[in-house]
């Protein structure tokens, strides 16, 4: 990367952009003079070490990445001012829902372009998320690599190996940390209407739910084997367990994830996939 004046350049300055390049900074992976950014209304506000420009073609002429980072709405709007400028050289990163490789290739130009695609979670900020990636045609081998390393300075990554999977890499994972929050929030719910103040409902149920994480990610055990685990028959949580059986929360949690994947799926034909 030595070539290139900017090892990332980011076109699009939304919020999963500046938590990526904020973590990069932070770990020591990147320091901010090898980030150059779009400016935008968010960047001014949330301000980072990083250059900005308010030319597109500087980025794709000066950074070994390119990291896109519109929303799908509009990416094809970008990808047309882009165009012109266009070089075979950087690798596209998208982090964009929805839309295939294939589609950002043929978007940006008709020379070939190498394109990876990401998804990662908001979790990376603090060096626990957890991100999809997958290769588009004309990348290499090298380029994944690279791009892998990239994230695992927020986290891990996981490489799949069928862009289709893509969609559900972002129900599963990149939707998965609100899942938790609702979740932790109708504990805490339940807490104070059994007597406890909101801050220690709080503590409780976010540490319970942390704690129970860690030894999913540590324990040779599948999430089954730790619930059975901590289940006693005929105690509070085999109480509870069949309370959450009789309301079917496993059923709407299934059907949660699947409309994720499902939207995921129209916001890559409404930026006009195929």
């Amino acid at each position: 990367m030595s070539e290139h004046k900017y090892a990332l350049g980011v076109i699009g300055s939304g919020h999963i952009a500046g938590i990526l390049v904020r973590r990069l900074i932070d770990s020591g992976y990147l320091s901010g003079d090898r980030i150059i950014m779009s400016e935008s209304r968010n960047l001014k506000d949330h301000p980072l070490p990083v250059a900005t420009t308010k030319r597109h073609e500087e980025i794709l002429q000066d950074a070994r990445i390119v990291m896109l980072s519109v929303t799908p709405q509009k990416f094809a709007e970008v990808a047309s001012s882009l165009r012109p400028n266009v070089r075979t050289e950087p690798v596209y990163l998208s982090v964009m829902a929805g839309i295939k490789t294939d589609r950002i290739a043929a978007a940006l130009g008709a020379t070939p372009v190498r394109v990876v695609r990401a998804m990662p979670n908001l979790p990376f900020s603090l060096g626990r998320g957890v991100t999809g990636l997958f290769k588009g045609k004309h990348a290499t081998a090298d380029d994944v690599e690279e791009i892998r390393h990239l994230f695992n300075a927020g986290g891990v990554s996981v490489v799949v190996d069928d862009e289709n999977l893509m969609d559900a890499v972002t129900a599963v994972a990149g939707s998965g940390p609100a899942y938790f929050y609702y979740f932790v929030e109708m504990m805490m719910e339940g807490g104070v209407a059994a007597g406890l103040k909101l801050e220690d409902a709080q503590v409780l149920a976010a540490h319970a739910c942390v704690g129970a994480g860690a030894m999913l990610l540590e324990r040779d055990a599948s999430p089954r084997e730790l619930r059975e685990a901590v289940t006693s028959p005929g105690g509070t949580t085999q109480a509870a367990m069949d309370k959450l059986a009789d309301s079917e929360v496993a059923q709407h949690v299934r059907d949660a994830v699947l409309a994720a994947f499902e939207r995921g799926r129209q916001l890559g034909r409404m930026a006009g996939q195929p």
